[in-house]
């Protein structure tokens, strides 16, 4: 299905530019950790310019219907509940979670929208504790995990032919973390000290 997709994109965007697109051909356990700024566009395009497998975590209140839920488990979709959508919803997230962390395993990647919602805006809102939750829980299985942040951008969101923008950021994992969080630490003490 990826190559119609792939062929099909072209209908709803002029051009895509990615920049650092070696990033592209990264080998899985990957997490994808993006902004949302235009609905389910943002995981095709990610799901296509990818070679691995990419499975997207979605709003869960889309996977209410029971035939709606095997679709979109069938597109690799999860479903990621949030407090608004729910308290007693919020359990399910374990287990996606958990089903991430086997895809891992599998080295395939994970789309998160790290703002935990999507909004037609051109700039970053504030980022959701999802995706270093999902990272940690990862490399605390001793998964060897890249995490990769992303930033998409369109010249339009409801025109058709419109640019699409793919920052890709530089691969974060756990060794690089570790000696970050060291200097978190360090810089914490000397503030207040």
């Amino acid at each position: 299905m990826k190559i119609y997709v792939r062929w099909a994109i072209h209908l709803f965007c002029h051009s895509i530019h990615v920049d650092k697109r070696p990033l592209l051909n990264t080998r899985g356990p990957l997490l994808i950790a993006s902004n949302h700024p235009n609905s389910f566009l943002d995981a095709i395009l990610f799901d296509i310019l990818f070679d691995i497998p990419v499975t997207s975590l979605a709003r869960g209140d889309a996977f209410k219907n029971k035939r709606i839920f095997r679709l979109l488990r069938s597109l690799k979709m999860l479903p990621v509940y949030r407090i608004r959508d729910g308290a007693e919803h919020l359990n399910i997230n374990y287990d996606t979670f958990d089903s991430c962390v086997a895809l891992f395993r599998q080295k395939e990647g994970v789309l998160i929208f790290s703002e935990g919602l999507c909004v037609n805006e051109w700039h970053l809102r504030p980022l959701k504790k999802g995706t270093a939750r999902l990272a940690f829980q990862a490399w605390d299985a001793s998964i060897p995990l890249k995490v990769l942040p992303a930033g998409i951008n369109y010249s339009s969101f409801r025109k058709y032919g419109k640019r699409v923008v793919i920052h890709l950021g530089d691969l974060l994992e756990s060794k690089n973390l570790r000696a970050l969080q060291q200097t978190v630490k360090r810089m914490y003490c000397l503030t207040r000290c």
